[in-house]
């Protein structure tokens, strides 16, 4: 019955596959699409209103006001939630807009089956009212057709790229005048032949450029346009952690000089690719609320947003942010910061290492927060988010650049940070982990 039920699959699946390039949709003939890629010469190019139109995006739905001012164009969103509200806002500011497109799991429910062809065309007949709301907003520059969509759901790599491609076919019919994209990590090898209605690749790379390249122009690569969807500091994925697998975050100056790093990469490839959306432009948790976000979560910019001024527009600040050089805890062992155990409520020192190159007076904001995937066992026994819990109680004196502080009575692993203000709507943060043990 089991390989009975195996072939009646991949049947099916067959069959779909037959039907899927067996009917492909015709655009009417002389039709100039509002936003299409045009190749010439083995380059790739992507138009905007008969316009070349090179993307110097934010990933992101917050600031928007920022993205225009500092010299960049576009948007990219994960979701439509939201989507009139961002689509106007833009449109505004004389910005584009990715428009993002959720399919797969979790969007479409944790139940839900990729073999399950009815259920997927279901969904995919569910997204065609949004598509034909949003067509013809002036500010929609492409579709972006899921996120990362992970091979959940009992389905295979190859049906993963059918799912994406189905929809596609269904967005370009809908709507023949705008481009669609997917949004993948570097770990998803493309498939021209699987997905022959996607216009752009989006890769959300992060510390895997030379990996992407190859997937792009290497033997069976993409080798059409492509984007980063995605991009900024090396994931927290990628680090060295500490002895009990805490990830060790960068400094801002570090993520700003991996940045520039890889804007040079991204400048040097004149071929296939059409523009970026740097991540992630705003404040969000992610390892921690600092790892990824490009401002503060009270909207103060840090080093990466006045690299990416200088990138999009060429102009430099006039006022840089601070920095943060390093962070120490005072310990029985001198200054340490790495691999620090702490006694459960015991009193310890914090001390920040600053500079501010403009000699700005510099403010400072500390917090004590749980390692929350440690304590996720009480995070799913109560609705309490340990990752916006700050333990600033356990400071006891506050002395600028330096703090007092007791150790967390309970045992486990925590972050200690610090924040410096310049006064100029600039901000540096850093942290690091510490454990703490109960003798």
């Amino acid at each position: 019955m089991h390989l009975f039920l195996k072939i009646a699959k991949i049947a099916f699946f067959l069959a779909n596959m037959n039907f899927l390039f067996s009917c492909n949709y015709h655009k009417p003939e002389n039709h100039q699409p509002t936003v299409e890629v045009r190749y010439q010469d083995g380059r790739a190019q992507l138009f905007r209103n008969g316009q070349p139109y090179f993307i110097k995006g934010a990933a992101g739905t917050e600031h928007l006001d920022k993205v225009a001012l500092y010299g960049g164009n576009s948007i990219r969103t994960w979701s439509l939630n939201n989507a009139d509200s961002i689509l106007d806002a833009a449109h505004k500011l004389g910005l584009t807009v990715t428009l993002g497109l959720e399919i797969g799991r979790p969007a479409w429910g944790n139940d839900f089956s990729y073999w399950k062809f009815w259920e997927v065309n279901q969904k995919i007949e569910e997204l065609k009212p949004f598509i034909e709301k949003y067509k013809d907003h002036p500010a929609l520059l492409m579709w972006g057709v899921g996120n990362e969509v992970k091979e959940y759901g009992g389905g295979k790599k190859i049906i993963v790229l059918y799912i994406i491609n189905k929809v596609a076919k269904m967005v370009k019919e809908v709507d023949p005048n705008h481009p669609t994209m997917t949004a993948a990590n570097v770990s998803l090898k493309p498939n021209n032949f699987l997905m022959p209605h996607l216009d752009i690749m989006g890769y959300n790379a992060f510390n895997s450029l030379d990996r992407m390249h190859h997937n792009i122009y290497g033997k069976g690569g993409w080798d059409k346009a492509y984007m980063l969807s995605e991009w900024g500091s090396i994931g927290h994925w990628s680090v060295k952690d500490t002895e009990w697998g805490a990830p060790k975050e960068l400094r801002n100056s570090e993520k700003r000089e991996l940045m520039e790093k890889y804007w040079d990469i991204m400048e040097k490839d004149t071929s296939l690719f059409i523009g970026s959306y740097a991540f992630y432009w705003g404040s969000k948790h992610e390892a921690t609320h600092t790892w990824f976000s490009l401002f503060s979560e009270d909207g103060a910019e840090t080093e990466s947003v006045n690299f990416l001024k200088y990138a999009w527009s060429g102009e430099k600040v006039k006022n840089s942010a601070p920095r943060v050089e390093n962070l120490f805890l005072e310990t029985k062992q001198g200054l340490v910061n790495d691999n620090v155990y702490l006694e459960s409520f015991q009193e310890y020192n914090a001390i920040a290492h600053t500079h501010d190159l403009e000699g700005d007076s510099l403010t400072y904001k500390w917090e004590i927060r749980p390692q929350e995937n440690y304590f996720i066992d009480r995070i799913n026994k109560t609705d309490f988010n340990l990752s916006h819990y700050n333990m600033e109680f356990l400071i006891q004196k506050y002395e600028g650049n330096k703090i007092k502080f007791l150790a967390p009575k309970e045992e486990g692993p925590y972050r200690i940070f610090v924040f410096a203000y310049d006064g100029q709507g600039n901000v540096a943060s850093y942290n690091i982990p510490f454990y703490v043990l109960i003798k």
